[in-house]
């Protein structure tokens, strides 16, 4: 869960701060690689963690659970560099967000977003 945290919870996240928050934090890939995506739910831990203790719809196809509020999150997505330190991000914001995690008694794995209520998998 505390990793979840690191890499998926900033409340103070910015589409500006892609490139330095995902250096400052450690977030890679396999292989020390540059991660494709990394998104940022901007709440705080509490807010999201509520998602698997009651605040969430829990899918069984995908055995997925959705968060009943919708959160604003901030989606980086790797710009240039292959190998770590030299991993650039661009950021987008994505307002009123429902967002997809893997429950385990907390958030342990960040799945997607999805704007429309109706179009969970």
């Amino acid at each position: 869960y505390n990793k979840f945290k690191v890499q998926h919870i900033d409340k103070k996240m910015t589409v500006q701060k892609c490139t330095a928050v995902i250096k400052q934090k450690n977030i890679y890939g396999k292989d020390n690689g540059c991660k494709a995506t990394n998104t940022f739910i901007l709440a705080d831990p509490n807010e999201v963690k509520s998602i698997c203790e009651g605040e969430g719809d829990y899918l069984h196809k995908s055995h997925l659970t959705k968060s009943k509020r919708q959160f604003s999150v901030v989606v980086c997505t790797q710009t240039k560099g292959a190998r770590k330190p030299r991993c650039e991000y661009e950021g987008k914001l994505h307002r009123n967000r429902f967002v997809l995690v893997q429950c385990s008694g907390v958030p342990v794995q960040y799945a997607e977003n999805i704007l429309d209520h109706n179009s969970a998998h």
